[in-house]
């Protein structure tokens, strides 16, 4: 079983390097050098074991930090969704409560509230925690950089 890990983890290993050339107004990629003045890019996992130089590194912490900052964009509109529902919502409760409704109407009003402050406080938690998640991984990345430099 050792084996057939290994195997895997190289086979993955061995495909890390992409080349971009573009020819004419035309961007390929290879997985071979298609030009003398070929790109070569790293394909490797955001997050996988260093070996290189600090551009490298440099371009794995720049990509988790940008992943973090689109996840802190996405908790500032949800919150900003969860508001504009909620008001939209005690609006309606506020105008149902000024036309004499029956006590069903309210709290029917009053449970879709509590279900909307449920349902984004739940959706903003997880973008929290890959948040975190993903800010442990950058402290990760730079330790194992700090630690391959010493």
């Amino acid at each position: 079983m050792r084996y057939v890990s290994l195997l895997f983890f190289l086979a993955f290993s061995v495909q890390a390097t992409v080349y971009k050339c573009e020819t004419n107004g035309v961007v390929e990629f290879s997985q071979f050098s298609c030009a003398k003045d070929a790109e070569a890019l790293d394909m490797r996992p955001v997050g996988t074991a260093l070996s290189g130089t600090p551009g490298e590194f440099r371009q794995q912490v720049d990509a988790v930090k940008r992943k973090s900052r689109f996840v802190e964009f996405k908790i500032a509109k949800l919150e900003q969704e969860k508001t504009l529902a909620i008001d939209a919502l005690k609006s309606e409760q506020y105008k149902l409560r000024r036309s004499f409704p029956r006590t069903e109407e309210v709290a029917a009003v009053a449970q879709k509230i509590a279900r909307a402050e449920q349902r984004y406080a739940e959706q903003i938690s997880t973008e929290r925690a890959t948040l975190r998640g993903l800010q442990a991984q950058v402290v990760t990345l730079e330790r194992q950089y700090a630690n391959t430099n010493n």
